[in-house]
């Protein structure tokens, strides 16, 4: 059905996207997901502390490791397969295999069945369901054109990152008190309840999104196809290499080595971290927000550059700072300005990307995001031997380098604009 031009959605730039009937449910199921993320790898922290307090630290570092390998062992895989077959699909394939996954990891920590080792299955589970979900994510970003067409493609990207920046400060808090009344293997099988509205809610999708992959070649082939393809596209690669350099140098900032910089360095209280905590949250929701309501802003090269600016000054500005009101508005202009390159960049390649090779490409943002995590460790042993106050500025400076370095060889990525016809552009079906 065509979507109604005076429904509400449709006269309110900022939520547009959601006058598309398909649009609305794969959201909700991916409010679910982002919810349920930092749920339970929280709550398999606080298991690991109980169970093995003694190298808690290890453990814990050993399975934030394992979904960062399997992303970058499944996310190349996961392109391939949304370019191979019905993405909507492989959305219920993911999704019903992350359930089953994290079914048994729930059962290994409420019943421990193999002692002390049993925190080597719950490594292995772990690893397999983060590689599913790094199936699911190129499947799930790029059925996104077939569901609001080329023209609702910048809104929804911008309200898929809005909405997964309002889950946090849902499920930290919760997990939080949960954990203080139940054991963790407990809250991590309540968790397991999302998946009762995710599967039906997936399942009651109608789009059809089918890739035109060369399925004679095999899967490896259609990986090098879709890697050369990249490759040989300069905006497309110019605009990964950066997002790279931002995942790289920008996530040990904004997860372990930020907070461990505010408590060493900056003496900072409890209620300190948690504040500036929120304060990147907050950047990063307003640059959701904001961009959701310009739609046009997130096709601009100009953007793009502007976006890892804000990123860099706020690292810079964050390791520098010894004044708490200036550390504030660094932290906060650093989740603004990740956010907004993040999201810059994949709405930009959708509409770059042909949809024939989407997924493959698409598949590389988790890739990147795998490689970050993995890299997460020797950046840390870095600032453990360098010291935090010199390694946080210093990120920063090399982010603002290594993307001018990028630029400055691939001058043509200022230049991309808008193309009326994708402003435009409406989607065949599976309006509502």
């Amino acid at each position: 059905m065509p979507t109604v031009p005076d429904s509400f959605f449709e006269r309110h730039p900022t939520f547009r996207a959601l006058a598309h009937r398909d649009y609305r449910l794969l959201l909700a199921g991916s409010a679910l997901v982002s919810f349920v993320g930092p749920f339970q790898f929280l709550t398999q922290v606080f298991w690991v502390q109980a169970q093995y307090p003694g190298r808690s630290v290890f453990y814990s570092a050993l399975i934030s490791a394992s979904r960062g390998v399997a992303m970058l062992l499944f996310a190349l895989i996961g392109g391939a397969m949304a370019d191979r077959f019905e993405r909507r699909r492989v959305l219920l394939a993911t999704e019903s295999a992350s359930f089953a996954l994290n079914a048994v990891v729930a059962s290994l920590m409420l019943f421990n069945p193999f002692g002390g080792a049993t925190i080597v299955a719950v490594i292995g589970c772990t690893f397999l369901a983060a590689g599913v979900g790094s199936i699911d994510s190129p499947a799930r970003t790029a059925s996104l054109p077939a569901i609001v067409g080329m023209g609702g493609l910048a809104n929804a990207i911008s309200l898929n990152m809005m909405v997964s920046q309002l889950m946090l400060p849902i499920s930290l808090p919760l997990v939080g008190v949960l954990n203080g009344v139940l054991e963790p293997g407990q809250v991590y099988a309540a968790s397991l309840v999302a998946w009762v509205a995710i599967l039906p809610l997936i399942s009651m999708l109608r789009y059809r999104s089918v890739g035109g992959i060369n399925r004679e070649l095999s899967m490896v082939a259609n990986i090098r196809e879709g890697l050369r393809y990249t490759r040989a596209n300069a905006t497309i690669s110019s605009v990964l290499l950066i997002v790279l350099v931002v995942q790289l140098l920008g996530m040990p900032v904004a997860t372990p080595l930020g907070l461990v910089f505010f408590i060493k360095v900056l003496h900072f209280s409890n209620a300190q971290v948690g504040f500036m905590g929120m304060t990147w949250g907050l950047g990063a929701l307003v640059a959701s927000f904001t961009l959701a309501r310009n739609q046009k802003l997130t096709l601009r090269g100009t953007t793009l550059i502007g976006a890892v600016l804000l990123y860099g000054v706020g690292i810079i500005g964050m390791g520098y700072s010894r004044y708490v009101p200036l550390t504030a508005v660094s932290d906060f202009t650093f989740g603004f300005g990740f956010t907004a390159t993040l999201l810059t960049a994949s709405t930009i390649v959708q509409h770059t990307v042909a949809d024939q090779l989407r997924g493959r490409v698409m598949g590389l943002f988790p890739f990147a995001g795998g490689f970050a995590y993995v890299a997460t460790a020797p950046i840390g042993a870095l600032g453990q031997r360098l010291g935090l106050a010199f390694l946080i500025p210093a990120l920063g400076w090399a982010s603002l380098l290594l993307c001018g370095l990028v630029v400055a060889r691939r001058p043509g990525l200022l230049r991309v604009r808008p193309q009326a016809e994708a402003v435009l552009q409406a989607p065949a079906s599976s309006s509502g």
